[in-house]
């Protein structure tokens, strides 16, 4: 019986598209870097092989990483309501890359409160796709992994290792997360969406 939800965020119920742009158009500002439509078209062909884009594309042309604008994210529309009705019938939990501060803008968007389980990457210093992340999330929550589902948009963090522990997965197919390809997966997720709001009807 399921009895928790575990979810990433960025890209799953926060929009990250604004933060993503801002990023891709400082990198380009470097002297190595190529045309904007050379840099998208390489970051998408990474996407499609279920591949950190924007990492491997940096890598690919020798140019450094830059700054993470949280301050330009917001939740997709909707979310709020999903997370209400969600928590009516399940605890709900974080298990997520993120930057310090996880919490804080968690209760910044007004959803701190539904979230009975927050562990994020830069307070444990471990990083997705690494399964101890999800390891600690349900030792936490008490849970067995056959009694919850993990939430996320990129196939290599979120879903590979949650299916490995023998979490049931929902893919939402959002982000750079959402161009990935479950035909080289060995195990497919259970339930693909294409839109966070969309969970409802599943589950």
């Amino acid at each position: 019986m399921i009895e928790w939800l575990f979810m990433d965020i960025g890209s799953t119920f926060v929009d990250e598209e604004h933060c993503d742009n801002c990023r891709i158009m400082e990198t380009l500002h470097q002297e190595k870097a190529p045309s904007k439509d050379e840099f998208l078209q390489r970051m998408k062909f990474y996407a499609k092989q279920n591949k950190d884009a924007y990492k491997c594309t940096l890598k690919e042309f020798g140019l450094n990483k830059m700054q993470w604008h949280s301050e330009y994210e917001k939740l997709y529309k909707g979310t709020h309501g999903v997370l209400e009705e969600l928590h009516r019938k399940y605890k709900l939990g974080i298990i997520a890359n993120q930057i310090l501060g996880t919490e804080q803008r968690l209760a910044n968007f007004g959803i701190r409160h539904f979230f009975d389980v927050i562990v994020a990457s830069a307070e444990e210093n471990i990083w997705k796709p690494d399964s101890r992340l999800f390891s600690i999330a349900l030792e936490r929550a008490k849970c067995s992994p056959i009694n919850a589902y993990m939430v996320g948009d990129r196939l290599d963090n979120d879903i590979i290792p949650a299916i490995a522990l023998g979490m049931k997965t929902i893919w939402v197919k959002q982000g750079w997360g959402g161009i990935g390809s479950i035909d080289i997966l060995e195990k497919q997720p259970d339930i693909i969406i294409s839109n966070f709001t969309d969970i409802i009807n599943y589950i």
